[in-house]
């Protein structure tokens, strides 16, 4: 244990900077992804989870304050890391829950707009139906009876 605590110590900026890129990195990411889903939900109308992203937003802004500590001040890395573990736990679970109720609300609007769309074609299915039945349907022809002529007076 002690060779892992002064490697730590030795190599410190060499594992908390790549650490703080990476959740730095990871965040802008997950916040680009979402970006594009919401641009693909508009165009489209369809549903795409989120819940992940979120979750891992929230894990990495738990993270990060940790990291920063670390780097800040290299004798309290260990503090920083006991908390960048609470940080992530919480932040993630604060994400997921977020997630969640986001991933609730587009599945319900996907699926309201999905039952809107069959029921605009089902319209214009049965419209179409009445039109082709409406051609069957021979016109009605006058029927005259022809009497003949007669002449009173």
């Amino acid at each position: 244990m002690q060779a892992v605590l002064d490697f730590i110590n030795k190599h410190h900026y060499d594992i908390f900077i790549p650490l703080t890129a990476l959740a730095v990195l990871r965040i802008i990411v997950c916040r680009a992804q979402l970006k594009k889903i919401a641009s693909l939900r508009e165009k489209k109308g369809a549903y795409h989870a989120v819940g992940g992203n979120y979750t891992e937003i929230g894990v990495w802004l738990g993270t990060l304050p940790g990291f920063v500590l670390a780097l800040a001040a290299p004798k309290l890395w260990y503090a920083g890391l006991v908390l960048a573990v609470i940080g992530g736990i919480l932040l993630g679970k604060a994400g997921k829950k977020k997630g969640a109720e986001l991933d609730d609300i587009y599945r319900e609007v996907a699926l309201e707009l999905k039952r809107e769309a069959e029921a605009e074609a089902a319209r214009q299915e049965a419209a179409r139906t009445l039109e082709a039945g409406a051609e069957e349907i021979p016109e009605a022809t006058e029927i005259t009876e022809n009497k003949g002529e007669t002449n009173n007076g």
